[in-house]
């Protein structure tokens, strides 16, 4: 099993070295929620601006943590698009499937909404991959904005841990999968609550005249 796993591994960034050759191009895997039980009562609508992340991040292939301060990436697979642009898509899909694809939006689109979502990407990566507990590690800061005040309504980072059970590519994505499905079922409802409790606050403010 180690062999198997060891043979995953990009051994160096710069080198960037691959099982395929070099033409050859790496396997695409996606990424996807899994199934999002609708919330009925959503009052306002929200733009999902493109996660954002640190460089090494901001790439197509699937990252690696080595050690602290290390960023590798594995040779058996990447993802087809950069990772914010993949997440921002996981987002929409997601949300639309909790409030109803009218409630939510990509930015840029010239529709008027209330709210805005911003995200920053600090770790999507794969750990311990040369021992016998390999594991992804996941976390995403999220951030709330009131466009038509300016200013933001709350903010709240979420980290997930997903043990690797099965030694392959495959079993490396479905971590990821399920990993971020995890994630997105604490951050929805927290998503959810600081709306309502911002909603609930203007309308009390509108009443008092203020």
């Amino acid at each position: 099993m180690m062999k198997k796993i060891s043979l995953l591994i990009c051994a160096s960034v710069l080198s960037g070295c691959s099982l395929l050759t070099q033409d050859e191009p790496l396997p695409l895997y996606t990424l996807k929620s899994g199934p999002i039980e609708p919330f009925q009562i959503f009052p306002d609508s929200l733009a999902v601006e493109m996660p954002v992340s640190e460089t090494s991040l901001d790439t197509e292939r699937m990252a690696l943590t080595p050690a602290p301060y290390e960023r590798d990436y594995l040779a058996g697979g990447q993802w087809p698009e950069r990772l914010p642009k993949i997440l921002q898509e996981v987002l929409l899909q997601s949300l639309s499937e909790r409030w109803g694809g009218g409630h939510v939006s990509r930015t840029g689109t010239g529709l008027e909404m209330k709210y805005l979502l911003q995200t920053d990407v600090q770790d999507f990566s794969v750990y311990h991959l040369n021992t016998a507990s390999p594991e992804v590690q996941q976390k995403i800061a999220f951030k709330i904005i009131n466009l038509r005040e300016r200013k933001v309504v709350a903010g709240q980072t979420f980290y997930m841990k997903e043990k690797v059970c099965i030694s392959s590519m495959k079993g490396i994505v479905e971590s990821f999968n399920k990993g971020l499905h995890s994630l997105l079922q604490q951050a929805m409802p927290w998503i959810e609550g600081e709306i309502l409790k911002e909603s609930a606050l203007n309308a009390r403010n509108d009443k008092l005249g203020r």
